[in-house]
C-alpha cells in the first residue's frame, strides 16, 4: 500500500458556529470537530446549516513586529482580506475588485492596475496623455454615425 500525502484543502464552519468540518484531499481523511463548549445533550448537529469557505474571507493582519508601521491605516486595525493577497494579475484584481466593492467598473479597473501592474509608477506626464487619449476615443465614438435598416439615410457635408 503506498502511502499519499493527504492535505486539508479547507475548512467549512456551521452557521450556529459550534461545528467545523475540515475537507482533506482524500474524502476518507475529511473529520469534523464539535466546540466543546456546546452542551451535547441539547445539541442536533443534523439541523443545522453550512457556510461554503467560498462565501468567507479572512482578514490577516500584519507580523507583531511590523505592526508600528500600520497602527494609523486600516490594515493596522481590520487586516487584508485574504483573497486580496491571493491576485496575482490586473484582471483578477479588476473582478476582485468589482465583487467585494461598490465602485463602478472603469474605477475598479484603475484600482487594480495601480495595485498589481504598473499605474503606481506613472508619472504626471504620462497621465495627462492617458486623458487626451481618453478624451480622443471618447470623441471617436460619438462621431460614428448609425445607420439603421428601414429608414433614409442622410448625409450631411459641412
Amino acid at each position: 500500500m503506498i502511502a499519499e500525502n493527504i492535505v486539508v484543502k479547507g475548512v467549512v464552519r456551521s452557521s450556529d458556529g459550534c461545528q467545523a468540518h475540515y475537507v482533506a484531499s482524500d474524502p476518507r481523511a475529511s473529520y469534523t470537530l464539535i466546540d466543546p463548549a456546546t452542551s451535547l445533550q441539547s445539541y442536533n448537529p443534523s439541523c443545522i446549516d453550512w457556510v461554503s469557505p467560498h462565501h468567507a474571507d479572512y482578514n490577516l493582519l500584519p507580523p507583531e513586529h511590523l505592526k508600528e508601521h500600520y497602527k494609523d491605516t486600516s490594515v493596522g486595525n481590520r487586516g487584508l482580506p485574504l483573497s486580496f493577497l491571493q491576485v496575482k494579475t490586473v484582471e483578477e484584481g479588476t473582478e476582485w475588485y468589482k465583487a467585494t466593492t461598490k465602485y463602478p467598473d472603469e474605477v475598479c479597473e484603475i484600482l487594480a492596475k495601480y495595485e498589481w501592474g504598473g499605474l503606481r509608477y506613472t508619472t504626471k506626464k504620462e497621465f495627462k496623455n492617458m486623458k487626451k487619449k481618453t478624451i480622443k476615443k471618447a470623441e471617436k465614438q460619438k462621431s460614428m454615425q448609425c445607420v439603421h435598416h428601414n429608414e433614409p439615410v442622410l448625409l450631411h457635408f459641412d
